[in-house]
């Protein structure tokens, strides 16, 4: 009974050894702490109103707002995609059964329209950076004596275009002019300006 007892003891102080070395060599009770994973940004939902104003000198003549919603640090773009098709005339001479030669008329379609690609990210002290990529397209109306003029000479509409790409830091409730271009052939001045606001 003795001899047990003496094994079993011998037996229970090994066990104990053991248990001791595994808590300190994986820090349990020996006053080293583990180090815990990084903590991830938090996702903040986002309105960004994006407003596209056209000047002729001082007088404004269209203001369109763009609304889009957007979450901070996810690694994906709000995309905005709104337009029409405008046909557009095409005239290609081909011979008839007589062998005259007939003009003969036909459309392509060209898309006109606006295109925004929204993405954000967290700032420090309650900043965020905005990136926004503007296309805006759109058939071209000049004044009366060009249009006759156009018209004479081909008979298709003309299009302009506006594109940019900008990324501003905003907070919330704050908006800033970030762009401000005249349009070569029109005169008229293209304003773009952005507001941010954080959802609750």
């Amino acid at each position: 009974m003795s001899r047990m007892i003496r094994s079993m003891t011998v037996v229970a102080v090994v066990l104990f050894s053991s248990l001791a070395v595994y808590a300190q060599g994986s820090g349990v009770g020996g006053g080293q702490e583990r180090s815990s994973p990084p903590a991830r940004a938090a996702f903040v939902p986002l309105k960004v109103t994006v407003v596209l104003s056209r000047f002729q000198g001082e007088k404004k003549i269209s203001s369109l707002p763009y609304t889009l919603f957007v979450t901070t640090n996810p690694g994906e773009n709000t995309r905005l995609r709104m337009g029409t098709q405008v046909p557009v005339p095409t005239t290609v001479i081909s011979q008839s059964k007589d062998a005259a030669m007939m003009p003969v008329q036909s459309y392509n379609y060209k898309d006109v329209g606006t295109n925004i690609d929204c993405s954000a990210s967290s700032g420090e002290d309650g900043a965020y950076k905005i990136t926004l990529i503007v296309a805006d397209s759109a058939v071209y109306f000049p004044d009366k004596s060009e249009a006759m003029v156009a018209s004479a000479a081909t008979g298709a509409p003309a299009f302009r275009s506006f594109n940019a790409s900008v990324a501003v830091v905003l907070r919330d409730g704050q908006t800033v002019q970030y762009t401000s271009v005249v349009d070569p052939v029109s005169g008229q001045t293209i304003k773009l300006e952005a507001t941010l606001n954080v959802q609750k």
